[in-house]
């Protein structure tokens, strides 16, 4: 596990450690007759970042689920060559996160986030920045699967 992949694994759990810690108060609070009316917004930033950091930390280790019921019967060629192929169409679909998702964090700078003053633009950051994780992510694993079936051929 490297670096980076330390530091977002921390910060998942930390993120998760905050929304169970926030909501939790909140309710305390509600019940109490005294509630925290940001804590909804507040929790709502948190969670995109962590389905984002998390999509990708679930990539990076293989904890996806998977489809294999009818490629598990081709012949390992073909299984590459479908796998190149998925690799080309999700990296299709995460540049146009990363496009939208930046046209959507530049479309209303001055809108917040609910009760508070914190920009919304940081909730639809997450779009752009997961997809780009999660693109650095299947690249690298592109080239690791290239490299191994190359290794695999020299032998």
């Amino acid at each position: 596990m490297n670096c980076l992949d330390r530091v977002e694994r921390t910060v998942c759990i930390l993120l998760l450690a905050l929304i169970v810690l926030l909501v939790f108060a909140a309710a305390v609070m509600r019940t109490m007759g005294m509630p925290i009316i940001w804590s909804v917004d507040v929790a709502q930033l948190l969670f995109t970042w962590l389905c984002m950091l998390g999509a990708n930390q679930t990539l990076k280790h293989s904890h996806h689920a998977s489809v294999d019921i009818i490629t598990q019967y081709l012949p390992a060629r073909w299984q590459q060559i479908l796998h190149g192929f998925a690799v080309i169409i999700i990296l299709a679909v995460l540049t146009t996160l990363v496009v939208y998702g930046l046209a959507l964090f530049n479309l209303n700078p001055q809108r917040t986030l609910g009760s508070t003053d914190i920009p919304y633009r940081y909730v639809t950051l997450a779009l752009p920045v997961g997809a780009v994780l999660v693109a650095l992510t299947v690249l690298q694993q592109g080239w690791r699967s290239v490299k191994q079936s190359t290794e695999a051929n020299t032998l």
